[in-house]
């Protein structure tokens, strides 16, 4: 099923398209990379990558912050293999 009628994201959905993730803040600076297939093995190809996320940055400075100042991750490699 694809991503846009599921209404979102799963780590299926970027397996075998991406080796590793990576992963950067907008606000902060904050980043990381990982492997795509440890994350399969560990959230399931059904885990959804907007929970994934949310729990990363559960520890930012940033993320209960105004609005506007709040931390911001992003995937720069998932628009290329959507």
């Amino acid at each position: 099923m694809a991503p846009l009628s599921r209404g979102h994201i799963v780590f299926g959905d970027i397996e075998g398209k991406l080796d590793v993730l990576r992963v950067e803040c907008t606000k902060c600076g904050r980043g990381g990379h990982y492997g795509v297939a440890r994350l399969v093995e560990k959230q399931g190809r059904e885990g959804s990558l907007m929970k994934w996320k949310d729990q990363l940055n559960a520890d930012c400075p940033k993320r209960d912050t105004r609005i506007q100042d709040r931390c911001d991750l992003v995937c720069p490699d998932l628009p290329k293999v959507l």
